[in-house]
């Protein structure tokens, strides 16, 4: 069992999923390689005016003119900004109206309330399916969590 909290699950996508996922995940990384190439180019500037940079970077970076750098930073400004405030917004939560009572999912997994009570106030419980995927068993272990 791995330990990590990555979940990598690309062996279970079908071939155009995955070519769907690797050529996004490419064309955003060159968006956002294309938003920093004015800072970069600006860089280039400065090494032509003599401050000590290596030989090599003015030539691979030309010289920017002075109207899209503003622009650049701007949009690599307002993509940040935006991931910012993406990160920031209230989860909503979809609900399914009032939540149903211990004895409706005892009825429901076909389990004893007691197994279902004991599951909640685990700190470490343990669920136990058959070969249908039915819970056949819950193991509880630890103190009871305190709320």
């Amino acid at each position: 069992m791995s330990t990590s909290v990555i979940i990598d699950a690309r062996d279970r996508l079908r071939w155009h999923q995955r070519f769907a996922c690797d050529a996004s995940t490419a064309a955003l990384w060159g968006g956002w390689l294309w938003l920093w190439a004015p800072l970069l180019k600006a860089g280039g500037s400065l090494a032509q005016l003599g401050v000590a940079l290596p030989p090599w970077i003015p030539k691979l970076l030309p010289a920017v003119d002075a109207g899209s750098l503003p622009l650049s930073l701007l949009a690599l400004a307002g993509t940040s900004g935006t991931l910012v405030v993406w990160r920031n917004l209230p989860v909503r939560k979809a609900s399914t109206g009032e939540s149903l009572s211990v004895a409706e999912y005892a009825r429901h997994f076909q389990l004893p309330e007691q197994a279902i009570e004991a599951g909640r106030g685990a700190a470490t419980c343990v669920v136990h399916h058959d070969a249908e995927g039915r819970i056949a068993r819950i193991e509880c272990w630890g103190p009871v969590a305190q709320a």
